[in-house]
């Protein structure tokens, strides 16, 4: 079951709701004021909690990433 990002078009209360089926979306309310004006936002996935973290980054912490575009030093 994947978890949605709402925000309200009424009172812009942004929510979360964990949805079954695309149906299902129709008949939910704002848990704030119970308008059925909602508005469904992009998100990104969760990581997965026993990942592990790569060794490589292509612009954060860890060694240079390799890419011809990458401007860190090794």
């Amino acid at each position: 079951m994947p978890l949605y990002d709402f925000t309200c078009r009424e009172c812009a209360e942004p929510f979360e709701k964990l949805v079954r089926k695309e149906a299902d979306i129709a008949a939910l309310t704002c848990p704030k004021c119970a308008s059925q004006k909602i508005e469904r936002q992009l998100s990104l996935p969760a990581k997965p909690v026993n990942a592990p973290e790569p060794a490589m980054s292509t612009c954060g912490k860890g060694p240079p990433c390799g890419a011809s575009w990458c401007q860190r030093q090794g």
